[in-house]
């Protein structure tokens, strides 16, 4: 969690890192510009996600998917320049440092467990689609936001302690959960994956994030609890957890984009096709047939 700082201790000024080793020159040389040149792809692809989610009909998930975009976005934002202090190049006052800490958390949290939240979606979807058609809360992405928020308004709370411990034992179980019961049912009915888009790509996003977080996150909660900071130092995991959060927040627009084209489509097919004809699965039958028809007459 990028904001635990009890866990990574950026007193720069009396640890190790102090820009004269080899490896940390080498570390600060390649992954500062990946993470720059990803962030900037990150930023356009889920600028055009988020603003193509005003012209596009909206239901309770696709209000979802873009509140993820959002949530990314922020990330794309700060995480950078976690980055750039974190290595020294940036020097930023007590305040700066805090706000920053706060609102990548923030952005990161709220990803996490709107994430969580459309596995479990999908996974509700799958086994009760009618209750899940007619009883799904409307105002879901609200309350996880509002709740994330809440939390920084404690003072007293141990907010790093709590977020690990609520994400180690609520939001990965669930993530992992719900992406085996997601991959059995495409497994056992390929010809009905077919057909729906959206568990395709819902599953390769939460294998994605689980690739490329989970294995850091076992460290991070492992370091925290049992004071093993050393290591992470050492190693300079802070460097490689911002590279793979910067990569999980641009890779969703891409997953998006691959799995809503056709095989055989045209080059030139419009992007706004081809996001809706993701998340047109969510929607009602009739609803479907109707944007279909709309798509015919629009070639």
């Amino acid at each position: 969690m990028n904001c635990t700082m009890e866990c990574w201790d950026y007193n720069y000024t009396t640890h190790y890192l102090n820009g004269n080793t080899e490896a940390y020159i080498c570390t600060k040389c390649i992954i500062l510009p990946v993470i720059s040149f990803t962030c900037c792809i990150g930023l356009t692809l889920n600028g055009i996600i988020w603003l193509l989610g005003f012209q596009m009909k909206r239901n309770p998930f696709t209000v979802l998917i873009l509140n993820l975009a959002i949530a990314d976005l922020g990330v794309l934002i700060f995480m950078p320049i976690l980055a750039i202090r974190y290595f020294e190049v940036l020097q930023l006052s007590i305040i700066s440092n805090l706000v920053i800490f706060c609102l990548s958390d923030m952005f990161y949290l709220n990803g996490l467990f709107l994430l969580a939240t459309i596995s479990i979606d999908r996974c509700v979807s799958v086994f009760f689609p009618i209750w899940h058609h007619c009883s799904r809360p409307k105002c879901l992405s609200p309350a996880v936001l509002i709740q994330n928020i809440m939390e920084y308004m404690d003072p007293y709370s141990n907010i790093s302690s709590l977020h690990l411990v609520v994400t180690a034992m609520l939001c990965f179980p669930l993530i992992i959960i719900s992406t085996v019961i997601l991959f059995i049912k495409i497994y056992m009915k390929p010809e009905q994956a077919k057909r729906r888009r959206l568990l395709v790509m819902i599953l390769i996003t939460l294998v994605c994030f689980l690739i490329l977080t989970f294995p850091l996150y076992v460290y991070i909660v492992t370091a925290h609890f049992l004071h093993l900071g050393y290591i992470w130092d050492i190693f300079q995991f802070p460097s490689y957890f911002y590279l793979s959060a910067c990569v999980n927040s641009s890779i969703n627009p891409v997953i998006y984009f691959l799995v809503g084209r056709k095989k055989r489509a045209q080059s030139k097919e419009n992007i706004k096709v081809i996001f809706q004809r993701v998340f047109q699965d969510d929607e009602a039958p009739e609803t479907r047939q109707k944007f279909t028809n709309r798509v015919s007459n629009s070639f």
